[in-house]
C-alpha cells in the first residue's frame, strides 16, 4: 500500500482502515506524521519519539481526523520546491539575469529585488522594465 492510498483510507475509509496490517502503519509513520504536521505541529511534535508505538499513532491519527475531516483535505497536497519555484517564475516576468544586473548597479542584495517582486510585483516590475529600457538605449 502506497502513502497516499493510507492517507486516503485515514480521511474517508473508516471500514478500510480495520484491514490496513501494522507493517503498512510502521512503514508510513514518519511520513503521516509529517504531512500532519502542517496543520497540527504540537501534536506532531509530540508524538514523534523514537520509542512510541508507531501503529498506536497512526490510530490516533486516524480517530483525531475522523472527528474533524470527511475528506482528504486540501493541505495534505503540498507543492514541492520545484513546482513551487516553477509557479513563482510564472508570475515573475523579469529574466533573472536582468534582476542581477539590476543589483549589481543600484548595489543592492538579490533578495531585496525579489522580496519587492512579491510584496509589490507591478512597482517592481515597472522598475526593472525602464532599468532594462535604460541598459537596451546604451
Amino acid at each position: 500500500m502506497e502513502l497516499f492510498e493510507l492517507t486516503k483510507i485515514i480521511f474517508e475509509n473508516p471500514g478500510a482502515y480495520q484491514s490496513v496490517t501494522p507493517g503498512e502503519k510502521r512503514k508510513h509513520f514518519f511520513m503521516i506524521n509529517r504531512r500532519f504536521s502542517i496543520q497540527f505541529p504540537m501534536q506532531a511534535n509530540a508524538l514523534q519519539n523514537l520509542n512510541i508505538n508507531q501503529e498506536g499513532v497512526i490510530d490516533f491519527w486516524q480517530q483525531f481526523m475522523r472527528k474533524q475531516y470527511q475528506r482528504t483535505p486540501g493541505w495534505m497536497y503540498t507543492k514541492g520546491v520545484k513546482q513551487a519555484k516553477e509557479a513563482k517564475e510564472r508570475k515573475v516576468k523579469v529574466s533573472e539575469k536582468l534582476v542581477n544586473m539590476y543589483c549589481r548597479k543600484m548595489s543592492l542584495d538579490s533578495k531585496a529585488v525579489y522580496d519587492a517582486l512579491e510584496f509589490w510585483p507591478d512597482l517592481m516590475e515597472k522598475e526593472l522594465k525602464e532599468y532594462e529600457k535604460m541598459i537596451n538605449q546604451k
